[in-house]
């Protein structure tokens, strides 16, 4: 073997060596790197990749579908030298974003597939500078809209795919720059109008439109035209609505079938002047077929007209600035009809219509001119203060009365003396039972050692109802407990004094009070009964009286033999 056969085969190895590297896939395990259709292919479909991988830059194809990617930002594919990409699949990547420079860098990319993702919006610069592209797939991403010149200019661009695109409104020149387009794919969207001018495009052979919410009215009439007469498909498009129309087929419809009823709109609606004045209003009208307009006032039809009084101007004018691209085709038919009156007078009070009628429909606007009554002014009359300080002075004095009858109520008050503490033989008088009686009736003896006592004050007049206090005391004396709760101060009563005095004044008849009590009187009422007399404070004083049994012919006797105190039982009438 010469040495030119070891160069050959040492040549040979190299280049083997080299072409194994791009089939390693930068030894991604979830990437299969292979020979497909002629060109270097990896597939890393659901590989669990973040971005975008490194592979060998001779890569041609490259399919990332089912990865999470989520971003591409600029340049994103310079970075891993994948320049040479002439197919790319992100589909079902989770991008949300997507820098309008990220596939600046990939000059001979042909097809690229970024369906079933998250791009709610496209920026018209995202593929400038992929002059080769031929294929472009959006479905199933919310873009929700095209805007004018919504793609760059590409030349070779053969297919667009932009179903289930949630699309509502496309700009009549979102293609303009798509002149080599073929095939058109907007199907499963929420297209209701379309401009006739929208696919007006020389090469266009395939379009696809149906489920779509389409409104068959005027605004849809133009392109319903266009598309009848451009045989650049075999759908069965129906419409939503209007009601009448709803689930018609596009075929079935003529043009006059295709209108837009009127609408009145009254701008202001209420008007306040005063009478003199001048005053403007008027009513916008829309409509196609364009409708005819009227006013009303008190069911007359109101025209130019004058007198020496006031004078009506009605002007009829059609919106001179209309933008058949941007501005709903409804619009070219909208018309304001302005009305001019000259020294308003209390007859132009009142409601005012507006009628907008067509072949399809009618439509009413109102509108209010309110005029103010005429008012009598009054001077006003400086405020009379006399009255005021008259009133003032009054509720003074009426205070200080009130305050003075105050005062002498309060000095004037009856006050009851304060109480102090009792005598052993003052306690045995508070262990007593007191019954009351409004008869004047003698009381019956308890018992044989019972005896009487007639306070002196016994001729009062009945009329008084004082009624008659009976004591009864009896033995052994003890301890007696304290009065009860309800005779606390201050309490209303009266005082009457009984005095009691033993005769012979031994050791065997002790003087029962040592010397006098005052014990109280109860209220002078006959309807009240209370359970006890009314206790209230009490004092002793020094007096004189006798002990005394009652004899048979006489008021008061004396007592007669002894008579042990620890049985001795007595009781005392006083009045």
């Amino acid at each position: 073997m010469g040495i030119q056969s070891i160069w050959c085969l040492l040549l040979i190895l190299l280049i083997q060596e080299i072409e194994s590297d791009w089939l390693n896939c930068g030894f991604i395990l979830e990437c299969h790197c292979k020979w497909s259709s002629g060109k270097k292919t990896a597939s890393c479909v659901s590989a669990g990749l973040t971005q975008i991988p490194r592979l060998a830059s001779e890569i041609q194809v490259l399919d990332l579908h089912g990865n999470v990617l989520r971003q591409l930002y600029e340049d994103a594919f310079v970075a891993t030298e994948l320049l040479n990409l002439q197919r790319l699949n992100l589909s079902g990547t989770h991008l949300h974003f997507l820098h309008h420079n990220a596939f600046r860098e990939l000059r001979i990319l042909i097809e690229l597939d970024l369906s079933d993702n998250e791009l709610t919006q496209l920026s018209p610069d995202t593929f400038k500078g992929n002059d080769r592209l031929r294929l472009l797939v959006l479905n199933d991403n919310p873009l929700s809209q095209l805007v004018v010149e919504q793609f760059p200019p590409l030349q070779h661009l053969k297919k667009l795919e932009l179903s289930r695109c949630r699309l509502r409104r496309v700009h009549p020149f979102a293609f303009v720059n798509l002149r080599a387009l073929e095939t058109i794919h907007v199907h499963q969207n929420y297209l209701s109008y379309l401009h006739p001018d929208t696919f007006n495009l020389p090469l266009l052979k395939t379009l696809t439109l149906s489920d779509n919410p389409w409104f068959c009215d005027c605004r849809l009439r133009n392109f319903h035209e266009w598309y009848l007469t451009s045989n650049l498909g075999n759908e069965n498009l129906v419409c939503i609505g209007p009601n009448s129309k709803n689930q018609v087929s596009w075929r079935d419809l003529k043009s006059i079938d295709m209108a837009c009823p009127p609408t009145a709109v009254t701008s202001p609606s209420i008007i306040r002047t005063e009478i003199g004045a001048d005053i403007y209003f008027g009513c916008l009208i829309k409509g196609d077929p364009t409708p005819s307009v009227s006013w009303t006032f008190h069911l007359q039809e109101i025209s130019n007209s004058s007198n020496s009084f006031s004078e009506i101007i009605i002007y009829r004018y059609r919106l001179r600035h209309f933008d058949e691209y941007r501005d709903d085709v409804v619009n070219k038919s909208a018309q304001w009809v302005n009305v001019t009156i000259n020294n308003v007078t209390s007859e132009f009070a009142g409601e005012w219509k507006c009628t907008a009628k067509s072949v399809v429909g009618e439509a009413n606007a109102y509108l209010t001119i309110f005029l103010p009554k005429a008012r009598m002014a009054t001077a006003r009359s400086a405020p009379n203060y006399s009255n005021l300080f008259i009133a003032a002075g009054s509720m003074l004095a009426m205070a200080g009365v009130g305050i003075i009858a105050t005062c002498i109520c309060w000095k004037t008050r009856r006050r009851v003396p304060p109480s102090r503490s009792f005598t052993d033989q003052e306690k045995k008088l508070l262990d007593t039972s007191l019954a009351a009686s409004c008869e004047r009736t003698s009381t019956e003896m308890g018992s044989s050692y019972g005896f009487e006592m007639f306070d002196r004050s016994v001729s009062m007049d009945s009329e008084n109802c004082i009624e008659p206090v009976h004591i009864t005391i009896e033995g052994p004396s003890g301890s007696f407990p304290p009065p009860p709760a309800e005779f606390a101060l201050p309490a209303p009563y009266g005082n009457i004094f009984i005095s009691v005095q033993v005769t012979g004044h031994n050791e065997k008849y002790p003087d029962l009070l040592g010397g006098g009590s005052t014990l109280p009187r109860r209220s002078k009422t006959c309807f009240l009964k209370p359970s006890y007399d009314n206790m209230g404070p009490r004092v002793t004083a020094t007096g004189s009286s006798t002990w005394s049994l009652p004899g048979p012919n006489t008021e008061l006797g004396e007592i007669q033999g002894s008579v042990p105190m620890t049985t001795f039982s007595s009781e005392f009438t006083a009045l």
